[in-house]
């Protein structure tokens, strides 16, 4: 995941750089959808080890993310309450015989799946994606 960003401190041992919002990155094109408001600027910050290349404060970076944790929890967060639904329909359609009480014993393994699966997320990836500058943007 590359995001672009622009160095606003540099220390001893670690770079600060503030990462562009994306709405302001690509313009008004509307080619996505923003699923939260707008955010304040101390999100968009990041602290990362200081490289070996030498850069300065001001310099426009093109940092690279981790993507293999965002996979992880999106297969989690999906993954989990999918196969709980199938799981309470046909557990309840063995218990009961009755294809509508196996439709409410899906919907309930949906639901406690959910919850499982977003207790699992914040417990295994309660860090944020880390970044390494890769390379100097070109403006």
């Amino acid at each position: 995941m590359r995001r672009r960003g622009v160095i606003i401190e540099i220390t001893d041992k670690e770079v600060v750089v503030e990462i562009q919002d994306p709405t302001r990155t690509c313009g008004s094109c509307k080619g996505c959808i923003r699923l939260t408001p707008d955010r304040p600027p101390e999100d968009y910050i990041v602290r990362t080890r200081k490289p070996r290349n030498h850069y300065e404060v001001g310099d426009e970076v093109i940092l690279d993310g981790e993507i293999g944790p965002l996979v992880k929890a999106l297969i989690v967060l999906y993954g989990i309450p999918f196969a709980s639904l199938f799981i309470g329909y046909v557990v309840t359609r063995l218990i009961s015989g009755s294809d509508p009480m196996a439709g409410l014993g899906g919907v309930a393994g949906l639901l406690l799946g959910a919850v499982i699966a977003r207790k699992l997320t914040r417990r295994f990836f309660d860090h944020d994606a880390e970044f390494r500058i890769v390379a100097r943007a070109c403006s």
